[in-house]
């Protein structure tokens, strides 16, 4: 039989708090904890009345200017000891009230409108007299009838892992609750002996007694949609993707999504192993139409030069939008572009931008290494061109610097790198996943004009850059002012030059060592963290 009629919602919201002081007033995601259950309660839309009952004259004063019912609650019912069946029965007494009664603690911020309107859906299509929202737990749990932790008793059969337990134990919340007001009325009670329960999602459950809870649940109250747009291809290489995935995990406590735009089948492989949420681009307005609902969101693109139409359909999805080394026309258009290869941005004035190698996202790995030993001779060498190495660098200075004796060379190869034979003298390795250790083991690393050179910087372990193309050459690191010994563009590069520049840093400690001091003051390997800082800031600004 349907429980039919009108529903009357109370709100219990007193002023007094036993866990925190004036806990149903204090702000949390940016508004009083009991206005998200008011909110919840709109949304629903099953409510025909919604009353909130309080000795508060701040949650008075509230209510009356936004139009919702207040009914004051008398002393002797906002102690700690009253119970929810009590200010219910006071609150429907007051009104006269026959029908369904749903009462809603303020304690449960995250429980949703869809939630109350799904568990009262339930409810008037039962024959159940009272309904109430529980969490199910499924761990192991102990019994203890005394409160002696001594004498408890196992509540299951047989100790399996949880996630595989077949038995469950609901935990009651006081988020959702529903009663017929005839029962209320003859049995002073909001739970039955006919009683149904319904299960609160879990991204719902985070219930507030604690200022603990308040800092929890800020959290994901501060949670926003980050996208992470980039490009990685044998043409472009890998660093655009690892700068992203970097800068993800300094962000994960935001909605992580990756939009991957020209990138070869390794950049779609990586992102499924590592069990990240991805699509591939097709359509720009499309793709951002199917991503998840969320009122803070950012945008980050790091795809070499965007186009200002691109940067206008990121904007009417609501986007803040962050570009990386953008030195096209849509980074006029971006609320922020982060340069740490280039020492020049947008030249727009409400464009903020970050500039410079402070902002170079290393891996942890990288922060804290222990002080440089620089050597007198060269005897380590490490070579690496990045992910994808077009033009072969690697096999080519690999080839040459087996000639130098006594020397042990290391050539890693990135993951979209071609393979190349074995050479004499040379270890080879793909995918090395202790960089931070073979180049602070190193005298010497040869390598492109791009992050690795930061990597090296924060080893202090002199660098020898080739840049891989023209782009490359314009990075405003490369020069002995900040250690670098900088040739040119490969393909300009001679042989005799490679081979000339190697032995004069073999012969000439003090240089190697002027050259480790300087790479030292480049950076610091904290900017990674400070560009998720200024990203976490901007979201908060776009709430």
């Amino acid at each position: 039989m349907e429980n039919v009629g009108k529903l009357l919602a109370i709100i219990p919201a007193r002023k007094g708090s036993k866990g925190v002081i004036r806990k149903n007033i204090r702000t949390i995601g940016g508004v009083p904890l009991f206005v998200h259950t008011v909110r919840a309660v709109q949304d629903s839309r099953c409510a025909d009345l919604i009353v909130i009952s309080s000795d508060d004259p701040e949650i008075c004063a509230w209510a009356e200017s936004h139009g919702i019912k207040f009914l004051w609650r008398n002393p002797e019912l906002a102690t700690s000891e009253t119970t929810i069946s009590e200010v219910a029965l006071s609150v429907i007494s007051e009104l006269s009230w026959q029908g369904n009664v749903g009462v809603f603690q303020p304690t449960s911020p995250l429980r949703s409108g869809l939630s109350i309107k799904n568990a009262y859906h339930d409810f008037i299509q039962s024959a159940a007299t009272t309904l109430g929202s529980v969490i199910k737990e499924s761990h192991l749990f102990w019994f203890s009838a005394d409160g002696d932790p001594e004498f408890a008793k196992p509540m299951f059969k047989e100790r399996v892992n949880r996630q595989y337990s077949s038995q469950a134990i609901y935990k009651e919340t006081g988020a959702i609750q529903f009663s017929t007001s005839e029962h209320l009325v003859a049995m002073r009670e909001i739970v039955s002996s006919n009683h149904k329960l319904f299960v609160l999602p879990s991204a719902e459950s985070e219930d507030i007694d604690e200022v603990s809870d308040f800092r929890a649940v800020q959290q994901i109250f501060d949670r926003g949609l980050v996208v992470f747009r980039f490009e990685a291809n044998k043409v472009v290489g890998t660093g655009h993707m690892y700068h992203c995935l970097q800068l993800a995990e300094g962000l994960d406590h935001h909605e992580i999504v990756f939009l991957l735009r020209n990138c070869d089948e390794f950049a779609v492989d990586l992102l499924r192993d590592r069990g990240w949420n991805f699509h591939v681009e097709v359509d720009l307005d499309s793709d951002l139409s199917k991503m998840p609902n969320c009122d803070k969101k950012v945008i980050v693109n790091d795809v070499l030069d965007t186009e200002v139409d691109e940067i206008l359909v990121e904007r009417l999805h609501g986007f803040k939008i962050v570009n990386i080394e953008d030195l096209g026309p849509g980074a006029e258009f971006a609320d922020a572009v982060i340069n740490a290869l280039y020492s020049k941005g947008p030249t727009t004035s409400s464009v903020v931008t970050l500039l410079g190698a402070k902002y170079a996202t290393l891996r942890s790995e990288f922060l804290d290494l222990p002080k440089k030993d620089v050597r007198e001779r060269i005897t380590k060498i490490l070579i690496s061109f990045g992910g994808t190495d077009p033009a072969e660098l690697t096999k080519r200075i690999a080839k040459l610097l087996v000639e130098l004796i006594g020397v042990e060379i290391t050539a890693v190869l990135g993951i979209g790198a071609a393979d190349i034979e074995p050479i004499e003298g040379v270890r080879i390795v793909r995918n090395i996943q202790n960089m931070a250790v073979e180049i602070s083991r190193s005298d010497l690393v040869i390598t492109a004009a791009g992050r690795t050179v930061f990597e090296a910087a924060a080893a202090a372990t002199p660098v020898l850059s080739i840049a891989q193309n023209v782009r490359e050459a314009t990075h405003s690191h490369l020069s002995m002012a900040s250690g670098v010994i900088y040739l040119g563009v490969g393909g300009l590069v001679t042989d005799a030059e490679i081979i000339d520049a190697v032995k004069m840093l073999d012969q000439d400690y003090k240089l190697r060592l002027e050259l480790s001091e300087r790479l030292l003051l480049l950076t610091d390997g904290k900017g990674a963290q400070r560009v998720c800082d200024f990203i976490d800031g901007l979201m908060r600004a776009g709430a």
